[in-house]
Order: structure tokens, then C-alpha cells, then sequence
């Protein structure tokens, strides 16, 4: 098992770019809430609402995400995983399973989340603080500094054993595909043409569909236009499209459509959350 782990680091080596820290394996599609700063709500195109707005209720199937599991292990992937994108990981009754099998192999899981499963599941709530590492709920609908500090308490309390983080309403920023509308309109749109970006080189996030994207801000899947259906996973990160992304991005040349919008600043995406320095309040 030694040797053959050695034989992999080696030629994982020569392929020029590292593994991956950080993976998204998004389970399902929908979410529960409305939320007015989401990238969900933009969109028409049939991957989260339907042009005429209804919600697309898709599932990935059991037997691929486990076949995904078990590629990322034989790749020698030890780093954080979650199963959610601009979805509510909750809403899927697989989850905790599935999220116990990525830490059977090693990965560490972690999860974002509204809260409103988990709220009155006392048993679920449990069964959360076991399996992953760390939670962030996410808390937006607070109307005083003292009704949020109570609800983190809540959490704090509901979620015992594991590490809370909270993502707050105040700190939201706008987003490529955020919607306009007037809420929105109080935060200050940012680019970055030239800024250098890791997030390529170590973030690997595969929709509920199969698409495969270099960041978050990738919703569409549009720089790699590859699919976890058709492709390995090895086969797409070490492809040549990915090796040219990363070599742009690494030197801060945000050639690219989707980059040249992104309001992600320079170097702003990390590989550890737990370190203090992101956006999350504690």
C-alpha cells in the first residue's frame, strides 16, 4: 500500500500542477430558501430554475458519488470535502451517510448550511456534530446585533462537539452571477483584471450534473466545459485546458470571460478556514 501510494506522489509529481485541497461534491439542486444575494436566483437556464422560475429538483445518483469517494481516495485526496453548491445540502437524506463514507476514506467533511432542517432535529443535529469537522450556518434574517448573537448561542449549543463558523447577512458580498435587485444594490461591485488566482490549483467543485468547475464562482461550468459522466476526475484535472487555466490565473492574467468578471480579489480564496483569516464570523 506504501509503495503504491509513493508510485502515485511521484507521477502526480511529473504531471506539473498539485492534487487539489478542497472538493465540492454537490449531492443535489435545490435549496428551501429564496435568499435575495443568491446566484440562484439569476439564473434561467435550466441548471437551478427553469426559464419560467420553477426550482430544478435533480439528484446526483448514490452509486456515482460513492464512485467518485472512492477516485478521489485511489488520487491520495486526504483534504476537505462538502456536498453542496448554491444548494441545501440538508435537504438530501443521504448526506450524513455519504458524508460518514468520504470520512471512512480519510477526507474531512464539512458543511454549510441555512439551519432550517436542522433547527428542530434534535437526533440530526447529533449525528452532524460526529461526521463533520465543521459547520457554518449561514444567519440572514436576524433584525438586531442581539437577536444574531443569540442565534449563534442557538447554534452553538444545537451543534455541540463540533467547530461553528456563521456566514452573516452583513457580510455578504456581490457575487459574478449575484442578481440585481434592490437589496444588492448597497454592495459595491469589484473586479480584478489582473489579480493573481489560486482557486484553480486547489479547489475542484463537481455539480450535481456532473459539471466540472474551477471555483464557486463557476456556476455554469464554464472554463473546463468538462463532466465527471464522461471523464475521471484525474483525467480532468490533469488535462491541458485545466494546466492553461491554472498558468493564466497563477500569473494573474484573467483572460477568460468568467474571470475577467469575477469579483473574487487576489489571492482571497483559502485552503484552510479554520485559520481565522476568511469571512465567517465565529
Amino acid at each position: 500500500m506504501l509503495k503504491r501510494k509513493l508510485l502515485w506522489i511521484q507521477s502526480r509529481m511529473k504531471l506539473n500542477i498539485p492534487l487539489f485541497q478542497r472538493v465540492a461534491i454537490e449531492i443535489q439542486s435545490n435549496c428551501n430558501r429564496d435568499c435575495y444575494f443568491c446566484c440562484r436566483q439569476s439564473d434561467t437556464s435550466g441548471k437551478r430554475r427553469t426559464p419560467e422560475g420553477k426550482k430544478v429538483l435533480k439528484s446526483m445518483p448514490t452509486e456515482k458519488v460513492m464512485q467518485l469517494l472512492d477516485e478521489l481516495e485511489s488520487l491520495c485526496f486526504r483534504g476537505y470535502i462538502t456536498f453542496h453548491h448554491l444548494s441545501e445540502a440538508f435537504l438530501d437524506e443521504r448526506l450524513i451517510q455519504i458524508a460518514n463514507e468520504a470520512k471512512k476514506r480519510g477526507m474531512r467533511s464539512y458543511v454549510h448550511t441555512n439551519g432550517d432542517v436542522l433547527r428542530n432535529n434534535e437526533e440530526l443535529c447529533k449525528k452532524s456534530a460526529k461526521v463533520f469537522e465543521y459547520i457554518v450556518v449561514g444567519l440572514y434574517d436576524y433584525i438586531s446585533e442581539e437577536e444574531k448573537e443569540d442565534q449563534k448561542e442557538f447554534w452553538k449549543k444545537r451543534l455541540h462537539g463540533t467547530q461553528i463558523m456563521f456566514s452573516i447577512a452583513d457580510k455578504i458580498y456581490r457575487r459574478t452571477y449575484s442578481p440585481d435587485n434592490e437589496k444588492m444594490k448597497k454592495f459595491e461591485k469589484k473586479t480584478f483584471p489582473a489579480g493573481f488566482c489560486a482557486s484553480p490549483q486547489i479547489y475542484l467543485l463537481i455539480h450535481y450534473n456532473g459539471d466540472v468547475s474551477c471555483c464557486c464562482e463557476d456556476m455554469y461550468g464554464e472554463l473546463l466545459k468538462s463532466n465527471v459522466f464522461n471523464k475521471s476526475i484525474k483525467e480532468i484535472w490533469y488535462s491541458e485546458e485545466h494546466k492553461q487555466i491554472i498558468k493564466a490565473l497563477r500569473s494573474g492574467e484573467r483572460k477568460y470571460d468568467l474571470c475577467l468578471k469575477c469579483s473574487m480579489s487576489p489571492n482571497s480564496y483559502l485552503p484552510n478556514p479554520m485559520d481565522g483569516t476568511n469571512h465567517f464570523d465565529r
